[in-house]
């Protein structure tokens, strides 16, 4: 069996009710001489465009003509064949490239892709929802989302202060995380996702907080994320609270100086940037030797979702997974999936990843440019987050 091309798909989310837009799936498909086809993601948060290229304009031509059941060969080709490594860009179009051979080997030998990498070590994978439905308060859809069966929720930070303090925002953090509270009740899991905003004083103040008044399963990304230095202080300061992060780090390499400098409880690889499924478990196996737990971060489309559903049904250190629910399109793009039920999934013993896509339906949602994250202080220079 051959490659025979290796294509990309975007196919663009409009956000809640329909408005701005949230994001710009990216489907790779390849396709071999025997008829059998493989589907991956790569979606990033921006970048889209360059991912694209990169997947189409440079490493279809180098997987064109390969075997494409020798995923650790052609893993290593597309790491090492370039010489700039481990950005965003190069990560991502490979990460994609690794799911679509993983379904094509599993296609093959007639296995899910869980069972290929040494079957199931859980009977669910547990997923936490977030507030993507653009209800009219956090409260609201902390509930619609317990209705629907999830024990488990992660929301951010609130609405932005302008012009921008870090200290402010702690306010409005805690408000929010308190109404969620409130909504949930006391057995649901809690996360907040700070997105690296806060200065190391204004995330003290935070997690004291939401330690004391709220109680959270984790908190992720509370200090700026270019080095692990300030979680480092933070988690050595609250012993009792669960630090995250780890969706900005790509590959093992990037993952060592977080793991082996303790600045984590639970770390989040993103399937569709971190090097795919096959990364992804290098990850988590690294992470298990320091006892750290894996929530893989999944803001994403179906075939990311199927993806790491695979991977979290093999991965011991599994901590939970996430799941953006973008509706209608994450359940119309699906002619088959994995199937969300009471806040978890079951996986099913089709092979591959078990997902397949309307591609008519993909072609009629196109790519839109997102906005930016923009921040401002009140003297209009740029914050350091």
């Amino acid at each position: 069996m051959k490659i025979t091309s290796v294509t990309a798909h975007l196919m663009g989310i409009p956000g809640p009710g329909g408005h701005s837009p949230a994001r710009n799936w990216i489907f790779v498909r390849i396709e071999t001489d025997e008829g059998v086809v493989g589907l991956g993601e790569a979606t990033t948060e921006y970048h889209e465009l360059a991912v694209m290229a990169m997947i189409e304009g440079h490493l279809a031509d180098l997987l064109v003509g390969q075997d494409p059941t020798r995923i650790n060969y052609i893993w290593q080709q597309m790491r090492r064949f370039y010489w700039w490594r481990n950005g965003v860009v190069a990560t991502s179009a490979a990460s994609g490239i690794d799911q679509a051979l993983w379904d094509i080997l599993g296609k093959v030998t007639g296995q899910p892709v869980y069972k290929l990498l040494g079957g199931a070590v859980r009977d669910r994978i547990r997923l936490y929802a977030r507030g993507d439905l653009g209800l009219p308060s956090q409260g609201e859809e902390m509930q619609t989302a317990a209705a629907e069966g999830f024990d488990a929720f992660k929301f951010g930070p609130g609405r932005y202060v302008e012009p921008y303090d870090d200290e402010k925002q702690v306010d409005v953090a805690l408000a929010v995380a308190k109404e969620i509270r409130e909504a949930g009740g006391p057995d649901v899991e809690l996360m907040i996702d700070c997105g690296g905003i806060f200065s190391l004083q204004a995330a003290h103040r935070l997690t004291e907080g939401l330690r004391d008044e709220v109680g959270m399963l984790f908190v992720e990304e509370p200090v700026n994320m270019d080095v692990p230095d300030g979680l480092i202080s933070l988690r050595q300061s609250f012993p009792d609270v669960r630090i995250a992060a780890g969706e900005r780090n790509m590959t093992r390499w990037g993952f060592r100086e977080w793991l082996e400098g303790g600045a984590v409880d639970v770390v989040q690889p993103d399937i569709a940037h971190a090097g795919g499924i096959s990364e992804l478990m290098r990850i988590a196996s690294y992470a298990e030797v320091y006892n750290v737990t894996v929530a893989p971060h999944n803001p994403y489309g179906p075939v990311a979702l199927a993806a790491a559903a695979h991977a979290a049904a093999a991965m011991p250190n599994f901590l939970i997974l996430e799941h953006c629910r973008h509706r209608p399109w994450l359940d119309e793009v699906q002619v088959e999936g994995p199937r969300v039920v009471d806040g978890a999934i079951t996986l099913e013993d089709r092979p591959g990843l078990g997902i397949e896509l309307d591609w008519d339906y993909v072609q009629a949602h196109p790519y839109q440019a997102l906005n930016l994250r923009t921040f401002h202080d009140r003297d209009n220079a740029l914050p350091l987050i």
